[in-house]
């Protein structure tokens, strides 16, 4: 375990190249995001942005053919999806769509200690407390007990936001978190990320369509 505290990467890739049929998504990509970094990913649709996400924390395939580190471990090379998903946090604005059942918003957050969608475990006391801290940070502990389906989408979208941080992942990605909000949502939804960021040793990465998602 020494091996994984040495390193200063918590993303590398080297050279990775990704097709899908005859269209080369990544071609010879080599990327490092060190301890400490923040970074923003801006692209149009179709540049590759989901691709490089699912090399990062989903069962892309050809990640097994590629040279992709997380937190110093090369990918593939024994470790289980679950324990990357345990440092790593993700909100993306499709877990909307994943809630059907009237569910209250404090148990959907509280299904981010377990990586489900929905809510099967009794959470213990200190996973209560630590729920509670996260909607107290982004300013929703009035939520707790509102029917999740029943919320505005930017009330989703922060509670969204609280389930990916309560485990207080090493890293935090937002998949296009503003997509379908307007305005002033937006704004919000930025201000709290940029909160995020200096109140806590997460590390996010920002992955938007969008040129003009101003963070600090």
């Amino acid at each position: 375990s020494n091996k994984k505290q040495k390193s200063s990467h918590i993303i590398e890739m080297k050279n990775v190249n990704i097709s899908y049929g005859n269209k080369k998504v990544l071609n010879c990509f080599n990327w490092n995001v060190r301890n400490g970094e923040n970074w923003k990913i801006v692209g149009p649709n179709g540049a590759g942005k989901s691709t490089i996400l699912s090399l990062i924390s989903g069962d892309n395939l050809q990640t097994y053919s590629n040279e992709v580190y997380l937190f110093g471990i090369r990918r593939g090379s024994g470790e289980s999806i679950w324990d990357i998903k345990k440092k790593i946090g993700l909100v993306s604005s499709e877990f909307q769509l994943h809630y059907l059942e009237p569910i209250e918003a404090i148990k959907v957050v509280i299904s981010g200690f377990f990586d489900t969608i929905g809510y099967y475990k009794r959470p213990s006391k200190k996973q209560m407390i630590e729920a509670s801290k996260c909607m107290d940070l982004l300013g929703i502990t009035d939520l707790a007990k509102h029917n999740f389906t029943r919320l505005s989408f930017g009330q989703q979208r922060l509670i969204l936001i609280a389930r990916a941080l309560v485990k207080s992942p090493s890293l935090l990605i937002f998949d296009e978190p503003c997509q379908g909000l307007d305005f002033s949502n937006r704004n919000h939804i930025l201000k709290i990320i940029d909160k995020i960021a200096n109140s806590s040793n997460t590390q996010i990465l920002y992955v938007t369509h969008v040129q003009s998602d101003h963070l600090q």
